[in-house]
Parts: C-alpha cells; sequence; structure tokens
C-alpha cells in the first residue's frame, strides 16, 4: 500500500495530464488497481516458486516425499492477489480523485 501510495503522489502530474485529456475517473482507478493487482500476484507467483523449490530441497535431503496439493498452490495465490485489491483500492481512489488542475499545477 505505501508503495502505491509513493506511486501516485510521484505520477501525480502524469494524472493530470491524463485526466485533462478526458480520462475518467474510473480509468485512473482501474490503472492504479491493475498495477497494485499485477504487483502481488508476481510476488505471489515468486513467492510459490521459491517455497516450492525449498520445500523439493528440503524433503529430498531429508528423505521424504515431495507433495504439492492445488490447494497449496490456489491459496497463497488467491491471497496474494486479494491483498493486491484490498491495499490498491486505497491508493487507486486516491489517485482518481485528484483535482486535474491541481495536479498539472503540481511540481
Amino acid at each position: 500500500m505505501n508503495i502505491m501510495i509513493v506511486s501516485v503522489t510521484e505520477r501525480t502530474r502524469e494524472i493530470g495530464i491524463r485526466m485533462s485529456l478526458g480520462a475518467q475517473r474510473s480509468d485512473i482507478r482501474n490503472q492504479f488497481l491493475i498495477e497494485a493487482v499485477t504487483l502481488s500476484v508476481i510476488g505471489g507467483m515468486i513467492g510459490i516458486v521459491c517455497g516450492s523449490l525449498l520445500g523439493f530441497e528440503l524433503t529430498s535431503r531429508l528423505d521424504i516425499p515431495f507433495v504439492i496439493k492445488p490447494l497449496s498452490v490456489l491459496l497463497p495465490f488467491a491471497v496474494s492477489a486479494g491483498v493486491g485489491v484490498i491495499f490498491g483500492l486505497y491508493p487507486a481512489m486516491r489517485a482518481a480523485r485528484l483535482d486535474p488542475i491541481e495536479a498539472l499545477r503540481s511540481l
């Protein structure tokens, strides 16, 4: 969430330009929401891959079977996407509520 708030703050001028060219509030909101979800899903995928590799390495050293169940992959992926939506919503709404004139005046 902090990263997305910083992103909105740093891109205030870009948001103002897009709004002055006709972008709707929903367009701006969706842009930042998609960005937040994409970042969290990619992070979740990296976490699943690293966890699987670490689990495989550990089980091979301990001579126990390595089993991956679909739920153990889908649940972390869903949680990661959910976190992206929940914590990306506030910065996305904040970006959508910016006044185009004030946004262009910044910096």
